[in-house]
């Protein structure tokens, strides 16, 4: 694809920074803690000790519905198409083959 255009992921950026100072966290967590809120297992890459203490601060505590669905919003009001494992929605989940819907009755 063509990548981010300047200021494309603002947005999102914006909701993750202010989800975080709500949750005293930082956007790296919230967007991890997002990431497995989706039904994902995240494979975060650390060097550093503080990063790996920065990533284990991510567990332990779930996002709110309403904060998903503000994510997700966000993530829909920038001005790109994301590419790669696409979890955008919560209604869906990456299977190996593609993406399959579902619903919490």
């Amino acid at each position: 694809g063509a990548g981010i255009p300047p200021g494309g992921g603002e947005p999102l950026l914006a909701t993750l920074r202010a989800v975080a100072q709500a949750r005293h966290k930082t956007p790296a967590q919230v967007a991890i803690n997002w990431v497995i809120s989706k039904g994902a297992v995240p494979v975060v890459g650390v060097t550093r000790p503080e990063q790996a203490r920065d990533t284990a601060a991510a567990l332990g505590w779930r996002l709110s519905d309403e904060e998903v669905l503000l994510l997700e919003a966000s993530a829909d009001a920038c001005a790109f198409e994301f590419q790669g494992s696409k979890f955008k929605t919560s209604d869906s989940k990456f299977v190996g083959y593609g993406f399959e819907k579902w619903r919490l009755d």
